[in-house]
Parts: C-alpha cells; structure tokens; sequence
C-alpha cells in the first residue's frame, strides 16, 4: 500500500522529529514593554511613572496598589510617591493612534508616542532611553553621550551622572541598576541626618530652646547674660506643673507617701471633706463602688 509509481518518501515522513519550541518575536515584546504599564500591562496613558529601577508604570494603577497595600513583589521596592518619578516625556508630532487597517492605507505598527527632545529618536524599544532622576526628564543615550553637560538637556536643571536611570534596562543591566538604587537612598538617607543634626543646639547651649540657629542663639545669648534667678525661671517654666508625672517626682511628696499619710487621719480636715474619699470609714462600707475611680494619693 503506498509507495508505488516511483514514490520516494522523505525523511520527515519516516522519521519523527521533535519539534522546535516556539520562539517569541522580540520586536514584538520589545515594542510591548515601551507601550504597556509593568504592573497592570494596561496601555500607557498620562501621567506616566517611572521607579529607580527604570520601570514605567501608570501614576494610576500604583497609587492603587499603594492605598491597597497589595504588596505585589514586582512593586516591593516602591514604598511611597518618594520612590517614583513622572517623567516629562516629549510627544511625538508624527504620531497617530492605532486603529484598523483602512482599505490599502499604510499603518505604521511601530511608531511611538513619544520621541528624545534632542534627536528625536521614536521610544519605541528600538533606541536606548534614560531619564534624570531629578527632574523626570526623557533623552535618548545617544543625545547623552554625543551632548555631554552638566545640566539637562530639555528643562536646564542640574544633575548628577548617578541620577540618571536607564528606561527597561534588559537582564544583564538589573544588578546594576538595583546597586545604584541603594547607594542613592543611602546617599539621601545620610544627607537627611546630617541636615537633623546640624540644627540640633551646640554643646553649652539652653536645652530648653530649639530652633533655627539663628534665632535660638538670639534667646541663649539673652539667657546667658541675665543672672542666675532668671535661670531659675526658666527651667521651673519647663516643669510639667500640675500633671501626675510631675508631682510623683516631687520630694515633698515622697516623703509624705512614704511617711503614710491619708487624708481621713488629717486633723485639719473637715469629717464632709474626708467623707469625699475612699479611705472614710463611710465609703468603706459601702456595697456599691465608690464614686471616685482613682486613687487621688497615686497609692
């Protein structure tokens, strides 16, 4: 059966071969992260985010997930608004939004929303993009490297060279970015507690007064030349007067506790007054609670 009249089978028809797996068309999916959110993959609309690690998200599906408190992993190193950035993206003026294929009418499938301000490359995947941290600003590498300044090329703002992130840096790049991620947040962190502790007051000074430095050293001047009752105001106007902490501290207190005194043995006082609390002799007998919820001795 088969084979007859001169047939000469081939190889695939004899033999079964495994089949290749399918491969994804990079274009494709590289077109598809410049034009998708990284958290939602919804199409990108304005306002645009991006984070330290060169993800572009929409503004809106991150302040969601950061009032949820998902805790998604891929957002983990996102903690609050500090961590993202809105870029200031240029449009494109040759851009038209997608739609059906009209007739024999060319499409352009991979021209991009937005384009660098200084070559006017297409974001579209193709051309390697960064943004100053700073200021939130697009450029294309290219514009960076063959236009080398100290401050950016579109707004005019200074900035750092460790202050501009890579847009969907590919694998080989993550470890980078992230190290420059934390050397960053470190960098701020250090500057933020040397700011704290620059205004905190000089070794000699009043520990009562704070402030700027320039009016706290007015009022310590003030003090320091007045004589030593004038002092004394001072630090008796920074005791808590009339709250429990303050008076437990007192020593004319302690020793009166300690000496056990109670108001019902007090000569002095009045038998309506001592009636008022919980040691009479009246309220002891009583078989409901007393009115007083506290002690007023701090027994």
């Amino acid at each position: 059966m088969g084979c007859d009249g001169g047939t000469i089978p081939r190889r695939d028809e004899l033999v079964r071969t495994k089949k290749k797996p399918e491969e994804k068309d990079k274009n494709s999916e590289r077109l598809y992260r410049w034009r998708h959110c990284a958290v939602s993959q919804s199409p990108l609309k304005a306002p645009i985010v991006a984070c330290e690690m060169g993800r572009i998200y929409n503004k809106e599906e991150i302040l969601t997930r950061l009032l949820d408190k998902s805790g998604e992993p891929g957002i983990s190193h996102i903690r609050g608004l500090k961590d993202i950035k809105e870029l200031n993206l240029t449009p494109n003026p040759g851009y038209r939004p997608g739609g059906a294929n009209k007739g024999d009418a060319y499409t352009d499938h991979q021209a991009a929303e937005y384009i660098c301000p200084v070559t006017s490359l297409e974001m579209n995947g193709k051309y390697r993009f960064s943004f100053v941290w700073t200021c939130g600003c697009v450029i294309s590498e290219r514009a960076l490297k063959e236009i080398k300044s100290e401050v950016c090329h579109k707004c005019g703002k200074p900035y750092k060279e460790e202050n501009i992130i890579p847009l969907n840096p590919s694998d080989e790049e993550q470890d980078f970015v992230k190290l420059n991620m934390l050397s960053r947040r470190a960098a701020a962190k250090a500057e933020k507690k040397a700011k704290k502790e620059s205004k905190r007051p000089a070794d000699g000074e009043d520990d009562g007064i704070s402030g700027s430095s320039s009016s706290k050293g007015k009022k310590a001047a003030k003090f320091s030349d007045g004589a030593s009752s004038s002092n004394d105001v001072s630090k008796s106007a920074l005791r808590v007067n009339g709250m429990a902490s303050a008076v437990l501290r007192d020593k004319d207190f302690e020793k009166i506790r300690s000496a056990g005194f109670s108001v019902a043995s007090d000569p002095k006082a009045s038998e309506v007054y001592k009636s008022l609390f919980d040691t009479h002799k009246t309220a002891q007998k009583k078989q409901s609670a007393h009115w007083i919820t506290c002690n007023p001795q701090y027994f």
